[in-house]
């Protein structure tokens, strides 16, 4: 048998400032710019935050044996504390800028809203056992219980709040050797979610507050297989996470609006990757296609059955690579990343096109007085191609990424 033991701490203090579009007051849409290119300007700060954390864990770990049969078995207690000490805010509006990025607005740092300061702890108890049944077949049965414990109250000592709540999730696997080289396994758990509410008080009648810890569901069925040189993997997988209407409250222009899970979000798809190796040759690529939908939103059910945001229908990425038998330790690498569309807004009305990219890199290993080192010299999208990369969706607002363009990088790493 044997224990670990381990403790930590982290201490932060920041400063949170931001000069940022909200929205056009001029045409009374507060989900998008003005038509002639111009937005409202707002200046946030919250400053002097200090959020300190603080976890320990304890594990044991062994093996036993029951009627012939091997258990390797695994015990575990996790604690965590999260102390969140914050001063008033400034959410205020400070003209107008345009695209063009040359306005200029004064700036207005008064401390006109309250925020929330948040104490939370969790204590999760945790139990594995992997039964060897024979040469074939392995079975592992795992559950988790977490006790949360959370308190929050406004800067001002107003509306304080507070809830405890246990959460048990399970989780299932097993695995079966068809023959050699080829292994068929399936998997089943739960998952715990939980979620704060944005420090806006003039939007939600809960702001600042933790919601109620809830389960997320994911199962998984798969086979993977191959020999020395070729290896394969293939899998179904279904995955359900509960989804807040935090974003459809800022859609909707629900005010006051009480945040809260709202549906769920359903992501079914099949995975496959093969890796390849011979000589001085190596290959490898992976295929992901994904079906998701919306499910079960009452606040907004027009969306249910459309694709969340920012999922795209497929990924694909491949690597070759091939060592220069001339120049020891150099290899030539290069990369192919594909991703496809996706939606924009949640009703589906505006969607990102598929991208491709393409990498390039030199790859040098040696020793330099006796310590293992590499050089890398890298291309990333070589055909230096305009696209955006995701489209994240936030409090009723779409955040556009774009793709980095050509860009050169070195790196040097060490093994000390």
């Amino acid at each position: 048998w044997r224990w670990s033991a381990q403790l930590g701490q982290q201490r932060l203090k920041s400063d949170d400032r931001l000069a940022y579009a909200f929205g056009c007051g001029a045409e009374g849409n507060f989900d998008r710019y003005c038509s002639d290119g111009t937005f409202d300007f707002y200046d946030f700060r919250s400053e002097n935050e200090r959020r300190t954390q603080t976890a320990g864990s304890l594990s044991l770990k062994g093996q036993a044996r029951t009627g012939g049969l091997r258990h390797d078995l695994s015990f575990g207690l996790l604690t965590s504390r999260v102390r969140n000490r914050f001063q008033d805010q400034a959410f205020n509006y400070v003209g107008t800028g345009n695209v063009q990025g040359t306005a200029v607005v004064p700036a207005d740092p008064a401390l006109t809203d309250v925020n929330t300061n948040r104490d939370e702890r969790s204590t999760e108890l945790s139990f594995q056992d992997a039964i060897r049944w024979n040469d074939r077949l392995t079975t592992w049965v795992g559950l988790r219980h977490t006790r949360l414990d959370r308190d929050s109250i406004r800067t001002d000592g107003s509306r304080p709040t507070g809830y405890a709540d246990g959460v048990t999730s399970p989780w299932l696997a097993l695995s079966y050797t068809l023959r050699p080289g080829l292994l068929a396994y399936a998997s089943w758990g739960r998952g715990v979610e939980s979620q704060v509410v944005p420090n806006r008080s003039s939007q939600y009648a809960n702001a600042g507050e933790a919601l109620p810890a809830v389960l997320s569901r994911q199962w998984e069925a798969g086979f993977k297989g191959g020999a020395d040189a070729f290896g394969w993997q293939v899998a179904y997988f279904d995955i359900a996470r509960p989804v807040t209407n935090l974003d459809a409250c800022n859609r909707l222009g629900l005010s006051p609006c009480a945040g809260a899970f709202d549906g769920k979000a359903v992501h079914r798809g099949i995975e496959a990757s093969a890796q390849w190796s011979q000589g001085p040759w190596r290959l490898a690529g992976g295929v992901t296609a994904i079906d998701a939908k919306r499910e079960g939103s009452l606040v907004e059910p027009a969306i249910n059955g459309e694709r969340p945001t920012n999922v795209p229908r497929q990924v694909l990425r491949a690597q070759v690579a091939y060592r220069v038998a001339a120049v020891p330790g150099l290899e030539l690498q290069g990369r192919m990343s594909h991703e496809g569309r996706r939606n924009v807004l949640p009703d589906g009305s505006i969607e990102l096109p598929s991208w491709t990219r393409f990498d390039a890199a030199l790859r040098y290993e040696t020793r330099l007085n006796g310590v293992a080192t590499s050089w890398t010299l890298g291309v990333e999208n070589l055909a230096d191609r305009r696209y955006w990369k995701e489209s994240p969706y936030q409090f009723g607002h779409v955040y556009l990424f774009p793709g980095a363009p050509r860009t050169l990088r070195l790196m040097m790493t060490a093994a000390l």
